[in-house]
């Protein structure tokens, strides 16, 4: 079957940036579940749980889009330093989260503002969305299992 002009591609092309990809059926997912869990959150538990649930909804889409974009910088280095890049940027994401946390746990101005349960509630709900997101969209990618560039010699 020829391409036609609504096919986003044509059969037997790989996906050019598989990272992208992901990133956009994750956030595209994160969002959906996001926009309803601060609705949600806003008539439970009002301006804080409104402020709560779009602090959790921030910090997934940073913390977890960065890893992602760590990896599309990355694409074109080898797959030892492509591993090191996802490592270190894990690990530094990590690390990060964990300072804000300690911060955010002993300020008392965040405390009076922010529903901090439902800041906690929604970043797990909005995950599950990203990860949901970021694996449907990877399970559409067609990333070759052989290399297309090398000619075969046998």
């Amino acid at each position: 079957m020829a391409p036609t002009d609504h096919s986003p591609k044509p059969a037997g092309q790989a996906t050019k940036h598989p990272a992208l990809a992901m990133l956009r059926g994750a956030l595209i997912a994160a969002l959906v579940v996001g926009v309803n869990a601060t609705a949600v959150s806003t008539v439970a538990a009002g301006a804080a749980g409104l402020w709560g649930a779009l602090l959790g909804l921030l910090m997934v889409i940073v913390f977890s889009g960065a890893g992602l974009i760590a990896l599309h910088l990355s694409r074109k280095t080898s797959p030892t330093m492509q591993l090191a890049v996802a490592m270190a940027s894990y690990t530094g994401r990590i690390a990060i989260f964990g300072g804000l946390l300690a911060v955010a746990l002993s300020s008392d101005s965040l405390a009076r503002h922010v529903n901090l349960t439902v800041l906690g509630l929604v970043a797990l709900v909005v995950v599950m969305g990203w990860m949901a997101g970021e694996i449907w969209a990877w399970s559409r990618l067609r990333v070759p299992i052989y290399d297309l560039d090398k000619e075969v010699t046998a």
